[in-house]
């Protein structure tokens, strides 16, 4: 099996791979519940987020400064 390099600021402790199996299941398990906690937050961040995105554009687009001449 290939070894992935991953930084952690901690070393991770040998485990079975049952116990290892595990660990994984219960931290999905804890990251569903906060994304399902969060979700409301989360989805208004990111429409926040792709609103900002879409107005600097529409601020860029040069059919939104009539003052600059046409060439």
């Amino acid at each position: 099996m290939k070894r992935h390099t991953i930084i952690l600021p901690f070393l991770l402790p040998r485990l079975t791979d049952q116990a290892a199996a595990q660990l994984v299941e219960l931290l999905h398990a804890i990251l569903a519940g906060i994304e399902h906690h969060y979700a409301d937050q989360v989805h208004r961040y990111h429409k926040r987020q792709q609103e900002i995105r879409q107005d600097r554009l529409y601020r860029r687009s040069p059919l939104s400064t009539p003052t600059d001449p046409p060439f």
